[in-house]
């Protein structure tokens, strides 16, 4: 009977021996990092049209979103492991900024203002060349007028020399 007992209470010490290290592992995976979680939070958008961050939306989409997260981060995934685990299912969309290593992105963000600094020196040069042609042909003008009243004034004197 002794024997019974001592191998019931070995049987049970081997395996509590042998769960602890299971429900630890469980117990530790299932705690989150908070300020990541935040930052991740604060990094992605609602997908559902709202148009707002999924840090201040609270509709039924950001709650599920939201629940990704924290069970990606209880799986132990990394913030870049995560975004692209959002990227897959969500798109691109799902960014609140466009990823720098993608070149299309970057792109697609400094055309406008590259376009916009464009225009206004092409509008510059046009004001440039439409003011400084119109300096020049103001200065040909004058220059034909001092030529002209210069043979009109030679004219003039001819005929005046010859009724004086």
């Amino acid at each position: 009977m002794r024997l019974r007992v001592n191998r019931r209470i070995l049987v049970l010490w081997v395996t509590i021996f042998l769960l602890i290290p299971l429900t630890t592992q469980g117990w530790a995976a299932g705690v989150v990092d908070e300020e990541l979680f935040k930052k991740i939070e604060a990094n992605l958008m609602c997908t559902d049209g709202c148009g707002m961050y999924l840090k201040a939306c609270d509709n039924y989409t950001a709650q599920q979103m939201r629940e990704e997260i924290r069970q990606k981060l209880a799986e132990g995934m990394s913030e870049e492991e995560i975004y692209g685990y959002m990227i897959s299912i969500y798109g691109e969309e799902v960014m609140a900024a466009p990823p720098p290593n993608v070149p299309f992105n970057i792109t697609a963000w400094v055309t406008p203002f590259l376009a916009i600094l464009g225009g206004g020196l092409v509008i510059y040069l046009a004001l440039d060349k439409w003011v400084f042609y119109r300096e020049q042909n103001r200065q040909a003008e004058e220059e034909l007028d001092e030529i002209e009243a210069a043979e009109y004034e030679e004219i003039l004197n001819e005929e005046m020399k010859k009724y004086y």
